[in-house]
């Protein structure tokens, strides 16, 4: 799995880059089926055993294993506006994702 920045992506995830944190991509089904949830991009400092580690150009970004069957194998994360937008060429998987920090 990859994962590629563009540069407006990249600049506004180094001003909310603190050390010691990681990216971890996380499909979130809280309030909802298992099966039914929101990708979403969240800062972490520590990760779940089944955390792999996804190939990136900058920041070290992880997926938990048995969540990666919702996303696609190549991914791209832009900004719109003040928002980040995940997607692939073969679809847009959350066009409006705010960076939260979470443990």
């Amino acid at each position: 799995m990859k994962l590629e920045f563009t540069n407006q992506a990249r600049e506004l995830l180094q001003q909310q880059y603190e050390q010691g944190k990681k990216l971890y991509l996380f499909y979130d089904t809280e309030g909802l089926c298992g099966v039914n949830g929101i990708p979403t991009v969240r800062w972490v400092t520590s990760l779940p055993k089944n955390a792999e580690v996804i190939e990136t150009d900058v920041f070290p970004t992880y997926i938990n294993s048995e969540q990666k069957v919702f996303f696609y194998n190549e991914l791209k994360l832009d900004v719109r506006g003040s928002l980040f937008r995940l997607y692939s060429k073969e679809a847009i998987l959350n066009p409006s994702i705010t960076i939260s920090t979470e443990d």
